[in-house]
């Protein structure tokens, strides 16, 4: 939910306002998008307090902003008038849902389309949210987490450590 919500929160305005407005130059997007952000980060923090534990909706937010990058950048530029619009094939869908995936193209993506001081301010505060707000909930889950922590189950060394003497 964090995920998907987080993403589709952050970039539902840079979507909407070059539909209503193709010429606006991305003041309002940047603006916009950590707003939105912040208050779906304060609906989502408000249904889960009588949770103790669980997922961190901060981070999680973050990998969905990255994540969904992409595709919601391209939807933003057919409102303008390209985007799909442009040439776009169903070929091209698998390179836009894969480049998603490299944080390198999704930072060169939001230079172009002119929300990436929208995208980097959305990410610190999600931060800062996680270590204001946060801080007692996961970002790996703890049984993945615990396998990490006990290392290769084939290095007799480190399981003869952990044995009680």
């Amino acid at each position: 939910m964090s995920v998907l919500g987080g993403g589709i929160a952050f970039w539902i305005p840079d979507v909407l306002i070059p539909a209503l407005n193709p010429n606006e130059q991305g003041i309002a997007v940047t603006i916009a998008c950590p707003a939105v952000l912040i208050l779906f980060y304060a609906v989502m923090l408000r249904a889960r307090r009588a949770e103790r534990s669980g997922p961190s909706t901060a981070i999680f937010a973050i990998v969905g902003m990255w994540v969904l990058a992409s595709v919601f950048m391209m939807l933003a530029q057919t409102a303008r008038g390209s985007g799909f619009r442009a040439g776009f094939q169903w070929k091209d869908f698998g390179y836009l849902i894969l480049s998603s995936l490299v944080p390198k193209h999704v930072f060169e993506m939001a230079t172009l389309e002119g929300s990436l001081i929208a995208l980097l301010a959305g990410t610190m505060l999600m931060v800062m949210c996680h270590m204001l707000f946060e801080t007692a909930r996961w970002v790996v889950p703890p049984g993945l987490w615990a396998a990490f922590r006990l290392g290769n189950p084939r290095d007799t060394e480190s399981v003869t450590r952990r044995l009680p003497k």
